[in-house]
């Protein structure tokens, strides 16, 4: 069983393993991982920065 967080808005589910997968392949920047089976885990999380089209510095840069 898995626990894992809906980052917006906060709700924490236990699901079993497949379907917790599938929520965390589906939309990885609205999940987060807690616990594999009980045991804490450190889900990497990736940051978006926010673009701001006023800005010349997102023009330059690429990703």
């Amino acid at each position: 069983m898995y626990k894992i967080k809906f980052l917006p808005t906060g709700h924490v589910f236990i699901l079993p393993e497949i379907e917790a997968k599938k929520l965390k392949e589906n939309s990885p920047g609205e999940y987060q991982i807690l616990e594999k089976n009980g045991k804490k885990f450190k889900d990497k999380m990736n940051k978006s920065k926010p673009e701001d089209s006023k800005s010349i510095l997102s023009k330059i840069l690429e990703d």
